[in-house]
């Protein structure tokens, strides 16, 4: 007879060299009952369901067709189907990669699975990476956005030659304090050293075309920090300007699109037909947006913001 520590050894030795157990076999080999067989598995699964902070999750199953037991194994360090299809979706839709990192980036996460997902996921994305087109600057951009996330983290300046939409070459020194992305391209949000700006400047990340990260260290004061989270919460179309809160009248089909687009507002008046909302927003963003939804909406406050659009609107007109 063997004791209770050898049996559990042995057991434990063949499930993780990914043998199965036969409950007969093993009655015979250590001249067992059932429910101590029974209680050796009992104490495996403990063992298995105890084991912490582990990448790896352990599991005892019963083969009902093959009548034995065999170990799975889940790896929580790497991705799902589900999870791999997701982020392959979200990078082909946001077209924010070169063709070349966007191929990189994908095959990376089909690495994640079994060649039989990965063929099932190819061939859900096949037409959309077939028809992706890229943007046209076609910088690479992974190894940027790591030297501009490192600087923010050690409150690095950067100096850099800038392209700007005019196609006119400015070189800046500047302080980043974040990092953000949104309509298809990669801002370093950054303070213009030498600058008399009282917010920061978004950077497009595409039309640097050299940079620098310089030895000398800056300080932003603690009320002028940079918070990635509400930053987002506030801009539009990545144009800054003066954070204002406003009032408008809202006349379109989807209300819940206009309380998605700014995520700090609120609908203060519902009426048959139209709703007004209250919000806050960076001016000069805001004012675009504005006038991209044409008759459906009508600043009532604040006065200022009013007759901005009453002058924008007349330039329009004067165009026609």
């Amino acid at each position: 007879m063997y004791d209770k520590s050898t049996r559990v050894l042995y057991l434990l030795q063949q499930l993780l060299e990914g043998r199965t157990v036969n409950k007969s076999e093993i009655q015979a080999l250590f001249e067992i009952d059932s429910r101590t067989f029974e209680r050796d598995i009992a104490t495996l699964r403990t063992y298995f369901g105890q084991r912490m902070n582990q990448s790896v999750t352990n599991d005892i199953e019963y083969d009902h067709q093959q009548k034995c037991y065999y170990l799975t194994q889940v790896d929580h360090s790497k991705l799902s189907k589900e999870e791999v299809l997701s982020l392959c979706k979200l990078l082909l839709g946001s077209r924010a990669f070169a063709q070349e990192d966007l191929d990189e980036l994908i095959k990376h996460l089909l690495n994640h699975l079994h060649e039989s997902e990965k063929k099932q996921i190819q061939s859900f994305i096949g037409n959309e990476r077939l028809h992706f087109t890229p943007l046209k600057h076609g910088e690479r951009l992974i190894p940027r956005l790591w030297d501009f996330s490192t600087a923010i983290e050690v409150n690095r300046q950067v100096q850099m030659e800038y392209k700007k939409a005019n196609h006119s070459i400015s070189t800046y020194t500047i302080c980043p304090v974040g990092l953000v992305f949104s309509d298809y391209y990669f801002y370093a949000v950054s303070y213009v050293v030498g600058k008399s700006i009282p917010y920061p400047i978004s950077f497009r990340l595409d039309r640097i075309l050299s940079y620098k990260i310089l030895t000398e260290t800056f300080n932003i004061p603690y009320s002028q920090r940079f918070e990635s989270g509400d930053f987002r919460n506030k801009i539009n179309m990545m144009y800054q300007g003066e954070l204002i809160k406003f009032t408008f009248r809202f006349t379109g089909h989807s209300v819940e699109a206009v309380l998605d687009k700014f995520p700090v507002s609120r609908v203060i008046e519902d009426g048959d037909g139209y709703c007004i909302i209250e919000a806050v927003s960076h001016e000069q963003g805001l004012l675009m947006w504005l006038l991209s939804q044409g008759e459906w909406v009508q600043v009532l406050t604040p006065h200022h913001l009013v007759e901005k659009m009453k002058e924008k609107l007349m330039k329009i007109i004067n165009l026609y």
